[in-house]
């Protein structure tokens, strides 16, 4: 599977990029799967949100664009998706795909 992460690093970057790299997906990961895989052995300066206490669709806290559509990584499974597309939720980024979330 190729996966596109939206980079953005406010004290280094001018604006944001994707990097793309390739996960050996297994059947019934999750978003947050794919992101623990590519931090855990492909580049670990990844910036997610992963909250331990929750994982399981509660928190709402990992929220992002996938494929273009507002999911929550730790309870979305990536079916049989040949390109995933990861972007952060909103457009207050603090670095990568975590965010300040917006009050409504």
């Amino acid at each position: 599977m190729q996966v596109k992460i939206y980079r953005y690093d406010p004290s280094a970057d001018t604006a944001g990029h994707f990097d793309t790299f390739d996960v050996p997906a297994m059947p019934h990961w999750t978003v947050m799967d794919v992101l623990d895989y590519i931090s855990e052995n492909v580049d670990s300066t990844i910036a997610y949100f992963k909250h331990g206490a929750c994982d399981h669709g509660i928190c709402g806290r990992c929220a992002l664009h996938v494929n273009g559509k507002v999911k929550l990584a730790c309870s979305t499974e990536i079916s049989e998706e040949q390109v995933l597309e990861i972007r952060p939720v909103n457009d207050n980024v603090l670095r990568d795909l975590v965010v300040i979330p917006k009050i409504q």
